[in-house]
């Protein structure tokens, strides 16, 4: 080969090699390749995804021989840059049609440049009758047109004949569903099941590209068998290793429907194709023992032809030492991973153990260490330093309660259940703080947590190599790995956080959350299921998780859209950062199993037995049936129209998101019990008295305010301190006896409306306490 195809055999295998970065995490490692391309690409798409990454293998197995022998295989060496105009073109087109992250945003360049090179490379170093020109396009399309009529020449093997029609056969199913997947992504999904996402038709379409591409490349072996013979092999090999990753794909996440049968249509068309190709070659050509050596041995021996110069042994010596100590020390640091601990007693489990959560969704736990001195000013009390965001820490423990240390790779923090459904609380200023688990976290200000983390990201003070200076004060790194931290880790953490700071930009037009309360369905609804903003607002009091056995089958959430708890809790995990391939199920079922049987804190103080008798004959007559379990009532939903209070929560949770729910069904994430209602539901009251603020939204932060009349109750009052008030039974929210990091929630802000739940209201004064000291026994 002359110079120009030399460096086309190099390009093809530099090409190759880029195109490993993509195979490999999309096969084996879909998380990483979210955290590689950016969270919200690739959510509920995996399987799309992993089909992806086989494609492509098939794709870049195929320009291998042509590399090699471009002279022998010109006709592939030239599809070969089609493959990568193709390519281009598809990227480039997606770019104009959904909003892609910064790294897929740059494929149609990647690709773009390998086609042109390759273009250039051939058209120098091909010779004359192998060039571009119209002469040459002629004489090709004259040549495909008599190989074409060979196939229907009886003089033609009869097998030889069947591999042909077997292959075009399968070439235009693979077209058919090509055109569908690029120009009908939403019936291609539709038609063979998967989550009705952007960015499900993204990978879909990219595997229509791919399947364009490998069909061009069977089509001249399948007319031409005895001399493209190894495209012809190629071709029944990928056919093979379609099957087998379809029949991976079905038992990774239980395929149904027509996917679940791929494998099976796949395998037979292989084993039709491997028959009709063994019996129609010449036996010098069909696979045996003897050829398959030979073929390894010539691929073997070109492989030592490259390495015959010194120089290029030296090098190769030198990269396989740098290299290896390298390998050596990217393992250490970036890939070795350790068990996820499971604790013997499940409420440490449900405190502190990981429930599985993507890449992107962690913190690398020494950046977590000193992000609190790098953007001190940016929390609430730069002294109190996490704690002042409301996250609760218990005595010799360096993680607040709610956050798993994992070593997946390097050592990372990730959020679990219990962050948002731990509760706190004091008797007294001065006394010790209790923990209540499962109660609702009302001191956490989550929203206020991720845009420090947002904002921190942003700040000129976050530069990789101070921040490793201040790792390497209190940890002991290597060089390499203060440089791996420097160059990848906190480079990709920065990334990561920018592209969430993205994802969650739709917060900052709505009103702020503060302590205690959340958005609940709008980051599903736009941050994972990337539909459109509707401006809706979603803001709920997080509430408590305690007793969950006593609600199975109850319609719950606060509007009491499902009635499943199994799919409740994984699309909470999901709206934190689960996967269905990152999830940790054993975990999982641990904490599930622990809140199902989690009885309720006992009231902390006395109780009036006199007046509570007499509160328990006023929750019989007007609330027991709503309220407690057992009643007519309890976990149906009251309309709004009859309940009347603030309607944004119950609006915010749309039919489009019902229905995008209903198409989810990747391993443990299947979401078909989620409905649409018309009110908020009517819920079981146990532990009630650690549970204020009141009302789905915490508007009202006593249950003495919640049985005044609207007009009665505070149009405002800070939230998030812990000091419980044992009359009116709630926690302390007036100042000047409030201190601390605090939220003021004003009830005329929208989705912060007090108004409605008048039960009660015309009781008399002496009533109501007889009722709320009933209630502080539930």
């Amino acid at each position: 080969m002359n110079a120009y195809l030399k460096w086309f055999e190099r390009l093809t295998w530099i090409g190759v090699a880029v195109n490993l970065g993509f195979i490999l995490p999309a096969l084996f490692a879909p998380d990483l390749m979210e955290a590689m391309l950016g969270p919200g690409s690739m959510e509920f798409a995996l399987v799309w995804v992993a089909y992806a990454g086989f494609l492509l293998l098939l794709a870049s197995l195929f320009y291998l021989p042509a590399a090699r022998d471009p002279l022998g295989f010109h006709v592939y060496a030239w599809l070969s840059v089609v493959g990568r105009g193709i390519a281009a073109c598809f990227w480039l087109w997606q770019n104009g049609r959904w909003e892609l992250p910064g790294p897929i945003q740059t494929f149609w360049i990647t690709d773009g440049a390998f086609c042109v090179l390759f273009l250039v490379l051939l058209q120098l170093g091909l010779p004359a009758e192998q060039k571009i020109s119209i002469g040459n396009l002629g004489r090709v399309m004259k040549s495909w047109g008599e190989n074409f009529s060979r196939v229907f020449d009886a003089q033609t093997p009869g097998a030889l004949r069947a591999f042909a029609l077997l292959t075009w056969l399968a070439v235009l199913v693979n077209l058919g569903c090509a055109a569908l997947a690029l120009l009908a992504p939403e019936s291609f999904v539709g038609t063979f099941g998967g989550t009705q996402l952007a960015w499900v038709y993204l990978w879909v379409g990219n595997c229509g590209m791919l399947l364009v591409q490998i069909s061009l490349f069977a089509l001249p072996a399948s007319v031409q068998p005895e001399r493209y013979r190894v495209y012809a092999w190629l071709s029944v090999a990928g056919w093979f290793g379609s099957a087998a990753f379809w029949l991976w794909q079905t038992s990774r996440w239980s395929l149904s429907g027509a996917t679940g049968w791929f494998w099976l249509i796949d395998a037979v068309l292989a084993i039709l194709l491997l028959l009709a190709l063994q019996r129609g070659l010449p036996a010098t050509y069909r696979a045996s023992g003897a050829g398959i050596g030979g073929v390894l041995r010539s691929w073997g021996g070109h492989v030592a032809a490259l390495l015959k110069s010194p120089v290029a042994l030296g090098l190769l010596v030198l990269v396989l030492l740098v290299g290896g100590y390298l390998a050596h020390g990217v393992y250490d640091t970036l890939l070795r991973t350790e068990p996820d601990p499971i604790y013997d007693d499940p409420a440490e489990q449900f405190k502190y153990g990981a429930i599985g959560l993507a890449v992107e969704a962690r913190i690398p736990y020494y950046l977590w260490q000193v992000l609190p001195e790098i953007c001190p000013d940016k929390l609430p009390d730069a002294d109190a330093g996490w704690k002042s965001l409301g996250l609760l820490y218990e005595d010799g423990k360096d993680l607040p309660i709610g956050f798993a240390l994992r070593h997946q790779g390097y050592p990372a923090v990730e959020p679990n259940c219990s962050l948002c459904h731990t509760a706190a609380y004091r008797t007294e200023a001065d006394s010790e703080q209790q923990i209540a688990l499962g109660g609702p976290a009302h001191t956490l200000d989550l929203q206020a947590f991720q845009w420090f983390l947002y904002d921190c990201a942003q700040d000129p003070r976050f530069k990789a190599r101070d921040i490793v200076a201040k790792i390497r004060d209190k940890q002991d790194l290597s060089w390499l790995q203060a440089k791996l931290y420097e160059y990848v880790v906190i480079p990709t953490a920065k990334s990561g956080l920018e592209t969430q700071r993205r994802g969650y930009s739709w917060q900052k037009s709505r009103p702020p959350q503060g302590r205690g309360r959340t958005d609940t369905f709008n980051p599903t609804k736009i941050t994972v299921f990337n539909l459109p903003d509707d401006g809706s607002i979603g803001t709920v009091d997080l509430p408590a998780i305690w007793n969950q056995r006593a609600r199975e089958g109850m319609y719950l959430h606060w509007d009491g859209n499902n009635n499943a708890i199994r799919e409740r809790n994984y699309a909470a995990a999901m709206a934190v950062g689960a996967t269905p391939d990152s999830v940790l199920p054993d975990h999982f079922k641990i904490v599930t199993d622990f809140v199902l049987q989690l009885p309720p804190p006992a009231f902390p103080g006395t109780i009036d037995e006199e007046k509570s008798a007499r509160g328990w004959e006023i929750f019989k007559a007007q609330c027991a049936s709503c309220h407690e379990f057992g009643g007519p009532k309890i976990g149906t939903v009251t309309n709004i129209a009859d309940v009347g209070t603030d309607p944004h929560r119950l609006e915010s949770f749309t039919e489009k998101l019902v229905e995008t729910f209903h198409t989810v069904h990747e391993g443990l994430f299947q979401f078909d019990a989620y409905r649409k209602t018309q009110g908020y539901a009517n819920l079981p009251i146990d532990g009630i008295w650690a549970r204020g603020p009141y009302l789905h939204n915490g508007s009202v932060p006593t249950l003495w305010d919640l049985l005044q009349p609207v007009e009665q109750r505070p149009k405002s009052f800070r939230t998030g301190y812990d000091v419980f008030d044992p009359v009116k039974v709630g926690f302390l929210h007036q100042e000047p006896k409030i201190q601390g990091s605090t939220f003021l929630l004003d009830t005329t802000v929208d989705g912060n409306g007090n108004g409605g739940h008048l039960y009660g209201v015309e009781l008399t004064d002496e009533e109501k306490w007889d009722l709320i000291e009933y209630l502080k026994t539930l």
